[in-house]
């Protein structure tokens, strides 16, 4: 398996050694880690310099085999395009933005540039956990714009809960461009990262799936574990979760299909959603 979706935070750390011990025990053998976040998230008490953050994560995964260093980068900041520049040029494999005291159109600049390297873009989606009011910046629909943005590869996680169906019917939209416009749009992905609580976890994937949308080369999937102490039992808890409801889908596809439409083939949608999207989202295809 690969984990999208795997924070530094403040704090203890772990070394990559004992992180890669960790990922191992629970199944997982690569994946994505997002460094540590800028000062306009939230203010730490360590180096929360760009410079810092980025040559952080680029050192920790260089000794952690599978796993690709991501920067998490704040699109408003004077030296933004600065910082593109030499992420990509140190070797950085992606980019995360959380949308905290900004509208996602105010960053459009840096996701430009950021399309034009072919790296991916990582965006927190749905209700956004923290001290301000700040959940209106990430609803899915608000970045529906960046179907305009040439060759952009990018995510929303977390199933934009609590707006999932919101989310899909973004993803809906863009899955029409792709089939009928595809030359120069961008291209979403979905990080099924927990963000659903499991009572809603089922209902949430069965409408990523079950709506009929050519979606199953788009998923990703991931835990939202700490690379500072990876929680294996967490990530276990997941894993098996979703492989249940994985199986259920797999198992009945075309309960939903419209009269007409073309019989759907979910037999590899757990394979793809842990492994073989992967490829696709990093530009490794």
């Amino acid at each position: 398996m690969q984990d999208l979706h795997i924070h530094v935070f403040p704090g203890r750390k772990d070394s990559p050694a004992e992180f890669v011990d960790k990922t191992r025990a629970a199944g997982v053998t690569g994946g994505a880690v997002l460094g540590m976040y800028p000062e306009t998230f939230g203010k730490e008490n360590e180096d929360q310099r760009w410079q810092a953050r980025l040559d952080y994560v680029l050192d920790f995964c260089s000794q952690a085999p599978g796993f690709r260093p991501m920067f998490w980068i704040d699109p408003l900041a004077e030296d933004a395009l600065e910082q593109v520049q030499t992420a990509v040029e140190k070797g950085i494999a992606g980019f995360k933005v959380i949308c905290n005291y900004f509208y996602p159109k105010e960053g459009l600049k840096i996701y430009q540039a950021i399309a034009e390297t072919g790296l991916p873009l990582m965006f927190h989606s749905g209700v956004l956990y923290n001290e301000q009011p700040s959940s209106g910046y990430n609803q899915p629909m608000s970045v529906e714009f960046l179907m305009e943005v040439k060759g952009l590869r990018f995510s929303l996680a977390h199933i934009s809960w609590p707006w999932c169906a919101e989310l899909v019917s973004l993803f809906g939209k863009l899955n029409y461009l792709d089939e009928c416009a595809p030359e120069g749009r961008s291209q979403m992905y979905y990080d099924i990262t927990p963000g659903t609580p499991p009572i809603f976890r089922e209902e949430a994937l069965r409408r990523i799936y079950m709506t009929g949308l050519r979606v199953k080369h788009r998923v990703l999937w991931g835990t939202d574990c700490l690379a500072n102490d990876y929680n294996v039992e967490y990530a276990r808890y997941w894993a098996d979760l979703d492989r249940k409801i994985y199986d259920g889908i797999s198992a009945d596809p075309n309960r939903y299909r419209v009269a007409g439409q073309d019989e759907y083939d979910y037999s590899d949608i757990w394979e793809r959603a842990i492994d073989r999207n992967f490829a696709a989202f990093f530009g490794e295809e």
